[in-house]
């Protein structure tokens, strides 16, 4: 089992308690497409930034690829992060005044690579997106779809086991929002990569394979859901 999560609580105090998770039990292969569906205050982020390592968690056990995730370093939390995790942002989170290659080549570069080496890597990455044109471009220069699958192949360059995605389509169009959910369909499915959405939009966790629905902190339904795939690439190999 790659995730394993037992009896997760979670409670923020501001001055007066919030219980956010509430017990949580989840547990999620190696290679499946999953989404985390529920309304806003659900408690669907906060169990991702637990997912991710991004956040602590007050009592139960989080496994990842059979590892007790607890009480780690800053230092510990940030190696986990830096080879296992590969993260999307519905707000992208890419750097301003570094061009899409920059920004992808960002974590190559906490993980020592050398420059030529990251440099090449990126470039293929971006080919891979139908993005090698906007190498050199700025993230002000780009569509809200050029700037989410910058931060895809930004997440893809250190090959982790999982890609987390937080509303990857929240600030997209319909149509790009459809584009960007072929695209991490195709790449569950083609490169077995586990992947895992937080949403509150059905259509976009009915491209998944599996919905755990959370509300209020408690994991409620959990449903088994069959695609029927297409690629969305062309023979070209640039999405269509």
């Amino acid at each position: 089992m790659l995730i394993q999560l037992e009896d997760i609580n979670k409670t923020y105090d501001n001055g007066q308690p919030l219980h956010v998770l509430k017990g949580v039990n989840l547990s999620i292969e190696e290679g499946e497409f999953v989404s985390i569906m529920g309304a806003s205050g659900s408690g669907k982020s906060t169990l991702l930034n637990i997912l991710g390592i991004l956040d602590t968690y007050d009592s139960g056990n989080y496994y990842l690829g059979g590892t007790l995730i607890k009480d780690l370093s800053e230092t510990q939390a940030a190696d986990y992060r830096n080879r296992m995790i590969g993260f999307i942002f519905q707000s992208y989170n890419l750097i301003g005044f570094k061009t899409a290659v920059e920004n992808v080549e960002l974590p190559l570069f906490y993980q020592g690579v050398p420059r030529r080496r990251r440099h090449e890597m990126a470039m293929d990455y971006l080919d891979k997106l139908g993005l090698k044109d906007w190498a050199g471009h700025y993230p002000n220069e780009m569509s809200g779809g050029q700037k989410q699958r910058v931060a895809i192949a930004r997440a893809l360059i250190t090959k982790p086991k999982i890609i987390l995605a937080d509303e990857p389509t929240g600030a997209l169009d319909s149509k790009t929002s459809v584009d960007i959910m072929n695209l991490l369909s195709t790449l569950n499915r083609e490169e077995k990569m586990t992947i895992i959405v937080v949403t509150h939009e059905s259509g976009v966790a009915n491209v998944t394979n599996k919905i755990v629905h959370i509300r209020d902190g408690v994991i409620g339904e959990i449903e088994q859901n069959i695609r029927h795939d297409s690629s969305p690439f062309g023979a070209d190999g640039i999405m269509k």
